[in-house]
């Protein structure tokens, strides 16, 4: 008897620490034990080696995004001219810390050619601003104030469906009307909590992933992230509210509403009086992982820069189209069209672009692209064509 407790005791002394040696605290780790991918002893071995980041490191990535880009064409117009060239179109250094689990910064510098002819280059603030993340409001969920630099309420959007900014900037960006990211305080997030993972692997995109929409309203300069200086007293209003309407059905279907209600970045001593600003944009945009197609139209006056060029009511439209083969995605073709008429009460000056390529996803957002793009001027004898190759380095 005696034998058989002490032979027991010993056991029970050699089990208890290799179970104990055993135990996993890592949530991931413990994942891959409960699926058989690993041994617990080999996930506490794994977890022992871990080296734990010091304190000012913790919450903190840094990324990148840059688009090198090679195009050849001509410039329309009477003053004709050929160009052949390599560009550092853009460069984004991306910083962003947790500080909290409620308190979130991000600074994001921005390198861009100031001037193509002598190969120069502006460093500029594209993006400072602190996120708090606030309680959820009834229906308004994932709620956030953003204080500082930010993104303006459309443009980030409608870039996440696009997806190819490194070809261009979206149309009402390319034609001057608004700006991405501006001065002031908005209140962002989502309506409704978010998509299931399910739902965003079947759209395709998990940014603004709101299960019934998003939304983004805002007071800003007015001027824009490239103004120098705020010219005026005014400032400005921006929101867009968008809807899913039906996110078990087609998770990817969008309807977008944005709006703008303020003056334009003008020296009122200068000027007079700063010139209206008002812009009222509807937006369909549909998502799966192989379809991106969208519809925008565009009505309003003036512009965010304020010039009195731009003082004119306009309308305009575009339309954008991606598709990707399902037994290999990673080549997709796109197309879009933008249609903008400057000034509704003068003839035969509207302005039509029209771009077609082909993208290669080399791998992750890192992309390969060519594509061509024409744009006709009704008041220039000469059309603006060009052809281009760009390569997105994203890290």
């Amino acid at each position: 008897m005696k034998r058989k407790l002490v032979a027991l005791m010993l056991g029970l002394g050699l089990v208890y620490p290799l179970a104990a040696k055993a135990e996993v605290k890592d949530a991931l780790l413990q994942k891959l034990v409960d699926k058989g991918t690993l041994s617990a002893e080999e996930a506490e071995q794994i977890e022992s080696k871990k080296v734990e980041l010091p304190a000012a490191l913790k919450g903190l990535s840094i990324g990148g995004t840059a688009y090198i880009d090679y195009s050849f064409g001509q410039t329309g117009g009477a003053a004709k001219s050929n160009y052949n060239r390599f560009t550092l179109q853009r460069a984004y250094l991306n910083i962003k810390d947790d500080i909290t689990p409620w308190l979130k910064v991000r600074i994001t510098p921005d390198i861009k050619t100031s001037s193509t002819a002598t190969g120069d280059y502006t460093i500029r603030m594209k993006y400072l601003y602190a996120d708090f993340l606030t309680q959820d409001l009834g229906p308004l969920t994932n709620n956030d104030v953003r204080v500082g630099l930010g993104h303006t309420p459309f443009l980030d959007f409608e870039d996440s469906l696009n997806g190819y900014r490194m070809q261009g900037a979206m149309f009402q960006d390319r034609r001057g009307l608004i700006t991405s990211s501006d001065q002031g305080v908005s209140v962002l997030g989502n309506l409704g909590g978010k998509l299931a993972s399910e739902q965003v692997a079947e759209v395709g995109n998990s940014n603004y992933a709101g299960r019934y929409g998003t939304y983004h309203i805002g007071v800003y300069n007015g001027g824009g992230y490239g103004s120098t200086s705020e010219n005026n007293q005014n400032k400005s209003v921006e929101g867009r509210l968008t809807v899913r309407p039906l996110p078990d059905m087609l998770p990817g279907l969008q309807l977008t509403y944005f709006g703008v209600s303020g003056k334009g970045n003008a020296n009122e001593s200068a000027t007079g009086k700063a010139q209206t600003w008002t812009n009222n944009t509807g937006f369909l945009g549909y998502q799966y992982k192989y379809l991106t197609a969208s519809a925008e139209y565009y009505s309003g006056k003036g512009s965010f820069g304020g010039d009195t060029s731009s003082a004119k009511n306009k309308n305009g439209y575009s339309f954008f189209g991606k598709f990707a083969a399902p037994m290999y995605d990673k080549i997709a073709l796109f197309a879009r069209y933008d249609s903008l008429d400057p000034n509704r009460d003068a003839a035969n000056d509207r302005i039509n672009t029209a771009i077609g390529g082909v993208s290669y996803r080399i791998y992750g957002e890192n992309y390969l692209l060519a594509a061509y793009e024409k744009t006709h001027d009704q008041t220039k004898s000469q059309d603006d064509k060009k052809g281009q190759l760009v390569l997105q380095i994203a890290f």
